[in-house]
């Protein structure tokens, strides 16, 4: 479970957090621009074709690097302390998010527009 304002945290676990943050090799790196596109169809409400769609959209999620977003969660690093870490990772969850609703018909996109963590997507 990742620190939260309420945790104390010593000096030098922070030191390290920030060390690490600010070095070449950060813990979270931003995936960039997917050159993917979805090709498979996409998930209908009523279509029963869900099983496919998912098989499909797993295969797609591993190649584009955004699998452990959804299936194997990534701790979010520290806000305060790996601010660098953080948006990469923020951007990351985004754009899992966002990838995983473009495969969902138009109009049914809609019902989840608030959602921003794509495991809550997923189920």
């Amino acid at each position: 479970m990742p620190p939260t304002s309420d945790t104390k945290i010593s000096d030098e676990v922070i030191a390290d957090m920030q060390r690490i943050d600010n070095s070449g090799n950060p813990i979270v790196t931003p995936i960039g621009k997917i050159t993917s596109s979805w090709s498979s169809h996409v998930l209908e409400k009523d279509n029963r074709k869900y099983s496919e769609w998912a098989h499909s959209m797993k295969l797609e999620l591993s190649m584009v690097q955004l699998w452990e977003y959804i299936f194997d969660p990534i701790i979010p690093p520290h806000q305060t302390y790996q601010p660098r870490a953080f948006r990469a990772w923020t951007a990351n969850n985004r754009l899992a998010c966002s990838f995983v609703k473009r495969a969902i018909l138009q109009s049914e996109q809609k019902l989840s527009m608030d959602i921003k963590n794509p495991i809550e997507l997923w189920t």
